[in-house]
């Protein structure tokens, strides 16, 4: 264990010096940890794309690391709900070796004030990202890395300069990838939902995922999830549009530009939403 003063790693940690590492945000319900083994599928499948070891740990046999990790919930006395990420990154880099690279990880709980997610009373306004700040897309987009992450900062800078909630990302190839600040983007037309394919560089964030496999086809919405979109698109698809993360929930936009969105159907997914994450208690 460590006090607040003493030192977890050095200036030389590859997380801190080289921004070489992944994080994974889990929500929690309580001491239950929601789609635990999804989040931790996609966690690995980073630390593979980025050439890191897999310790046995994360293999969560007979379901140990989320008893480990469940532990640090409870002494963080958290009653309601939290956001636990989940941060690994390499020992050491041997730059002769074709082998995965060792990882240490961290684990940090931040509590919540509510348990489970509310519909935000105040619609987001949003806007798009300037010509100048464009998102690369590299095979490591999907994961949460540092991957754009200091333009990212830089979009939202631009963002509170003009007075929005949020900012809608582009990349190189002028297709929408997400919000800066936010999450996924879904656009709703009649029945079906439509978000940006991960090809674009979006986050393959479990929210996401959960939308598209469980609840969409729970409600009877169709779904498109493999075409780019265009922000040309959200004057032609949109009769709602949401935002979603693993650590925000599904917020509704009211505003984009000037068209304006109402957030029934929006508020129809959270509800459902909801009812999965609170079945994991």
């Amino acid at each position: 264990p460590h006090t607040v003063s003493s030192t977890l790693f050095g200036i030389g940690n590859r997380a801190f010096a080289y921004g070489d590492c992944i994080r994974e945000s889990i929500h929690t319900c309580a001491d239950r940890l929601c789609f635990f083994d999804m989040h931790l599928a996609h966690l690995k499948l980073g630390m593979e794309a980025a050439m890191m070891a897999i310790p046995e740990k994360f293999l969560n046999k007979d379901g140990a690391f989320a008893r480990e990790v469940s532990k640090l919930i409870t002494k963080n006395r958290v009653f309601h709900g939290s956001i636990i990420t989940i941060t690994v990154f390499r020992s050491a880099f041997n730059p002769k070796s074709i082998k995965p690279d060792t990882i240490e990880y961290t684990v940090h709980c931040e509590p919540l004030d509510v348990l489970g997610y509310k519909i935000n009373s105040n619609g987001l306004k949003l806007g798009i990202a300037p010509k100048n700040m464009l998102m690369t897309v590299s095979p490591m987009s999907n994961y949460f890395t540092s991957d754009n992450e200091v333009l990212r900062v830089a979009i939202r800078k631009q963002c509170f300069k003009d007075r929005l909630d949020d900012i809608i990302t582009i990349n190189t190839a002028g297709h929408i990838v997400e919000t800066a600040n936010s999450g996924n983007i879904f656009l709703i037309k009649d029945n079906t939902i439509y978000t940006p394919p991960l090809a674009d560089g979006c986050h393959a964030d479990v929210m996401r995922r959960v939308i598209l496999e469980k609840v969409a086809p729970s409600l009877g919405y169709e779904t498109v999830s493999d075409k780019p979109l265009y922000a040309d698109d959200i004057n032609s698809k949109v009769d709602e549009m949401f935002v979603a993360s693993t650590r925000t929930g599904i917020q509704w936009v009211a505003a984009y530009k000037t068209l304006r969105f109402m957030r029934s159907k929006t508020t129809n997914i959270l509800n459902k939403m909801s009812q999965l994450y609170e079945s994991q208690q």
